[in-house]
């Protein structure tokens, strides 16, 4: 469910920026006298540019933090162990591609060979910017996305046929059916059931009142679908390695005007437990504030009485303590972005 949702929050966004610049794309076409009149090409187009903006959004392309040693976060085994309802949707997300790059580039003599070297080569790009942007690069969704944009096409060519010949157009759209029926059962048998629990601040989203950053002195709401939100509790969650020792506040106050600030109230004391930190969890707190300059996450009941420094690693991690803290500067970007 919370892929989903985050998918239509991804489109609704996709929609507010792709459509604005197909517009402004389609006046400079205007201009330059390659386009006379709005006609029922435009939909398609329009279709491709959101669908562009929403690829590029749920892929993560634009959050990337680019370094060296992200190359060692890959897996060369397909499928086995993986969680078949990720594998399914990053089927569906590619089957617009290969559906409406033949629609919109018209002009282009297109088949099977053609789409299934674009989609291949559009997800070994993808895979290589996660492989060196700190994200967890796999075989398995190089493959899954080539599928899916060879699948596109080919609904869109048995579409197509049923002008001509309605009989073959049957028999290629029920072929794939049936192919992509048997994929997806051999990926749903090696695939792992187990049920994803949520983990950290995801496990208790509901339970949240009130989200606020702070920036320089200044205040102001933040939504449970934010990106800084989501950009926080994927940083706590990402807590194995660290050496979180529990320490108490002795600070009456820990926000200051000089740092970023991010904090969570919520409706009752909660427990958060981490699935990385077995020997970490917080406990009875109605509120959570994390400094995002110190990398400091505080805790309470009615005030902030315990903190845990993100910035301790253990020897493993420890080399790359500079990068890491690198990475954590994100948040703190994010936090003054919206204040400007």
């Amino acid at each position: 469910m919370n892929y989903i949702i985050r998918g239509l929050d991804e489109l609704r966004t996709a929609i507010l920026i792709g459509v604005p610049i197909y517009i402004v794309f389609f006046f400079i076409m205007y201009i330059l006298k390659k386009r006379k009149k709005v006609s029922w090409k435009c939909v398609p187009e329009m279709f491709f540019c959101v669908y562009s903006v929403l690829l590029i959004k749920l892929v993560g392309i634009l959050s990337l933090k680019f370094s060296f040693n992200g190359i060692k976060s890959f897996n060369l085994i397909p499928f086995v162990g993986s969680s078949f309802i990720p594998v399914l949707l990053n089927f569906i997300l590619f089957v617009p591609y290969g559906f409406l790059l033949p629609i919109v580039f018209n002009s282009c003599k297109w088949n099977w060979g053609k789409i299934l070297c674009i989609g291949a080569l559009t997800s070994f790009i993808i895979e290589i910017l996660q492989l060196f942007g700190g994200r967890y690069a796999e075989l398995d969704d190089f493959i899954i996305n080539t599928l899916g944009a060879l699948s596109g096409y080919i609904l869109y060519a048995g579409l197509l046929e049923l002008q001509k010949n309605r009989k073959k157009a049957v028999g290629i759209l029920l072929s794939m059916t049936i192919a992509v029926i048997a994929c997806f059962w051999g990926i749903f048998l090696i695939s792992d059931h187990s049920e994803e629990l949520p983990d950290g601040f995801a496990a208790v989203e509901n339970m949240v009142s009130e989200i606020r950053i702070y920036c320089n002195g200044e205040s102001r709401a933040a939504a449970l679908n934010s990106e800084v939100y989501h950009c926080f509790r994927i940083q706590m969650s990402n807590c194995g390695g660290h050496l979180l020792e529990l320490k108490d506040t002795l600070e009456n106050e820990v926000i200051n005007d000089t740092d970023c600030f991010i904090e969570i109230l919520f409706t009752q004391p909660q427990n958060i437990y981490f699935e990385n930190a077995e020997s970490f969890f917080i406990s009875n707190a109605d509120r959570v504030i994390y400094n995002s300059n110190e990398n400091i996450l505080y805790w309470g009941n009615s005030n902030y009485q315990y903190y845990v420094d993100y910035t301790k690693l253990d020897t493993e991690l420890e080399e790359h303590k500079s990068e890491i803290l690198e990475q954590y500067k994100y948040l703190q970007e994010m936090i003054r972005q919206s204040f400007e």
